[in-house]
């Protein structure tokens, strides 16, 4: 067993003294198994269920109430995140107030994604030493935003498409340019020409509405319980930041702005810090626990 994972087991175990595994209910995982940068839906129902939360070693997981009693979450694991099994605790509260916990175990199987490798001028390659600090701040303010989880969910229903073109570079993409290995592919590139309307995935609110160096004039949508959806290269804005967005809404349009050769939208999502194939909650996020999910009581 790796070091890491060591760290992970005495974290769950220092904490069960506290807690009673005495739980009678049903705890889903559909998925039980899921792809590197896949999401996962965690359904918990019984009778004593009154009060449901969540941990992913140092990361909380934003559970929320459902019709019938029962209280459910969504989990994204990273497009890079090591394969193997992934350890959950889910601890909550009967109606009577005594608490519970149990610890699950999600299987993260790895994933082939594209590659392929560019050959482009050298100048175009080429960052100075202002820009290169300016790309650190940009970088370090949106990784800030990813620490950060809305407690109450936003979003309603299942999301859609931003534009309805067809993708031009899929999620996970690896790239090797002029010889160097790029980071992956963290989002999709959607087609769609000069102007065409970008419309909001689902409800949320406009938390970042800037102008980037690589990714140009960008908005980030916060769906609440650690969801964020993205949208960038915009030419133009057509909402202002804080503004609270409903699905469908028109937030921008297409452009070519940032660091890019042509037209399109990249449209990328984060769960629960981790960057998920924006594609995968259009699928997921209102699909019930299928049969065959991995079930504990």
């Amino acid at each position: 067993m790796k070091p890491g994972r060591l760290l992970v087991f005495a974290v769950l175990l220092f904490a069960a003294p506290a807690w009673s595994s005495g739980f009678s209910g049903m705890i889903v995982l559909s998925p039980a198994e899921v792809f590197q940068g896949g999401l996962v839906r965690i359904t918990v129902s019984g009778e004593e269920v009154a009060e449901v939360s969540g941990f992913l070693t140092n990361r909380s997981i934003a559970f929320f109430a459902e019709a019938g009693g029962s209280y459910s979450a969504l989990l994204g694991v990273d497009l890079e995140h090591k394969p193997g099994p992934l350890a959950i605790t889910i601890r909550g509260r009967g109606k009577g107030k005594e608490p519970w916990d149990r610890s699950l175990l999600l299987h993260v199987k790895e994933k082939t994604f594209p590659h392929e490798e560019l050959t482009v001028p050298s100048t175009f390659d080429r960052i100075d030493e202002a820009t290169r600090k300016r790309i650190e701040r940009e970088r370090a303010a949106l990784e800030r935003l990813w620490a950060l989880a809305t407690p109450r969910r936003l979003w309603e229903g299942g999301f859609v498409r931003p534009v309805s073109g067809g993708v031009t570079s899929p999620f996970g993409l690896r790239r090797i340019i002029n010889g160097y290995p790029r980071l992956p592919h963290g989002g999709v590139d959607l087609k769609g020409s000069l102007g065409t309307e970008i419309r909001a995935a689902n409800h949320g609110r406009v938390i970042v509405r800037d102008d980037f160096y690589f990714s140009g004039k960008s908005i980030v949508v916060d769906h609440g319980a650690g969801l964020y959806t993205m949208y960038f290269h915009l030419s133009d804005f057509a909402v202002e930041k804080d503004a609270f967005v409903r699905k469908g809404d028109v937030i921008g349009r297409v452009g070519m702005s940032g660091r890019v050769t042509g037209p399109h939208l990249h449209w990328g999502a984060r769960l629960n810090g981790a960057r998920i194939d924006p594609f995968e909650m259009v699928d997921a996020t209102v699909v019930k626990p299928e049969a065959g999910g991995s079930g504990a009581r």
